[in-house]
């Protein structure tokens, strides 16, 4: 019976009107698919006069979509690009504890934000898109600071419950290159989630620019990352007052240093784990006489307490583990090759994922490309 269902299947494939009945029902899946997730539509074809934001009769732009949001809804992207780098994209309404905002791509389908993005409302998701942070509204460096301007802003997590998933950020004007991320910018927040990320591609100013800038916020979890090419910063900067966030099962890469811990504004940065990472062929920060260190917490004040760094896998970093002096460090392995699939085309899954769960390293739910 098997074989007979498979010879049948082969000649629908093999005719014309069956392969083209075939991409029909493909469609129509994915429509489908689209019609149930998704509440409201934009596009780039779409008109914000007058669309109705449904998929016949999307509006153009992410602001209108995100204006029509009710908690509880999905509002999707149509594929092609939003934006340029004199675009800001503020997201400003609110979900709730049990019924989210998410804004995300069209299922099958890839959206592209060029711009400066700013999550300012609460129980705010954004999903599957590709962002393309390149911007040019950062426009002062601090004082003493010779670096190009302008350039950009980061990505700014400015409400509570927030969260980041299965997108794609980079900054693709090599000159405009700045932070990646930056939570907790404009005060304090709780509960970001940034996971199964790539974030990629930033930086340009001495060592001031990191991947993930964590600078005030509680609760802040990030984990299933791949962080990769920053020369110019951290992977993550917990700095200046930072607590209670959990680091874990992320991939760095090619960027200064993997951490950087700390406080020197009388601010307490405290209760900050850091585990389970893979932080391999960091290139150290010259403009502050680093090597390719895994993690240091050399700022001056007080740099808190309760913060650790546990059983991390540090593969060739030239300053191996780094210095540390107020972080509680223990568990962590300077010799074993992660054997990514292939690091220089960015695909940082293992080839030999046991081997680092033999050891504690990682767990294996979170193996998996972002």
């Amino acid at each position: 019976m098997l074989l007979r269902k498979l010879a049948i299947s082969m000649m629908v494939l093999a005719s014309g009107t069956g392969a083209t009945a075939l991409a029909a029902g493909t469609r129509h899946t994915a429509h489908a698919h689209a019609k149930r997730l998704c509440q409201r539509f934009a596009s780039t074809s779409g008109s914000d006069r007058t669309g109705q934001g449904t998929r016949r009769r999307p509006f153009r732009t992410v602001g209108r979509l995100d204006r029509s949001l009710r908690p509880g809804q999905t509002g999707c992207l149509g594929g092609g690009t939003y934006g340029s780098i004199h675009t800001r994209f503020r997201f400003m309404k609110s979900g709730s504890r049990d019924q989210r905002i998410t804004i995300r791509s069209v299922p099958g389908q890839t959206a592209t934000l060029r711009g400066y993005v700013m999550i300012i409302g609460s129980y705010v998701t954004l999903s599957r898109l590709k962002i393309d942070g390149s911007n040019a509204f950062y426009t002062q460096h601090p004082s003493g600071v010779n670096c190009p301007t302008p350039t950009s802003e980061p990505l700014t997590i400015a409400g509570d419950n927030d969260t980041l998933q299965h997108d794609d950020y980079y900054q693709s004007v090599p000159s405009l290159r700045g932070n990646g991320i930056g939570i907790g910018f404009w005060g304090p927040v709780s509960n970001t989630v940034i996971r199964f990320n790539k974030i990629h591609d930033v930086g340009q100013c001495q060592a001031y620019d990191h991947l993930i800038y964590l600078s005030h916020g509680n609760n802040t979890q990030i984990y299933g990352n791949w962080l990769w090419n920053d020369p110019h910063g951290r992977a993550v900067q917990l700095y200046p007052a930072p607590t209670n966030s959990k680091i874990f099962n992320n991939v760095i890469d090619h960027v200064g240093e993997g951490f950087a811990i700390g406080d020197e504004s009388g601010e307490t940065v405290s209760g900050n784990q850091i585990f389970n990472n893979i932080v391999s062929n960091s290139t150290g920060l010259p403009w502050e006489h680093i090597p390719g260190e895994a993690i240091h917490d050399m700022y001056g004040g007080r740099p808190g307490t309760g913060n650790s760094f546990h059983n991390n896998d540090l593969f060739h970093n030239p300053g191996g583990l780094g210095h540390v002096s107020a972080v509680k460090v223990y568990g962590n392995s300077t010799s074993m090759n992660p054997e990514y699939v292939d690091a220089a085309g960015h695909n940082y899954e293992l080839r030999r994922p046991s081997r680092l769960i033999r050891q504690h390293l990682w767990r294996r739910n979170y193996l998996r490309a972002p």
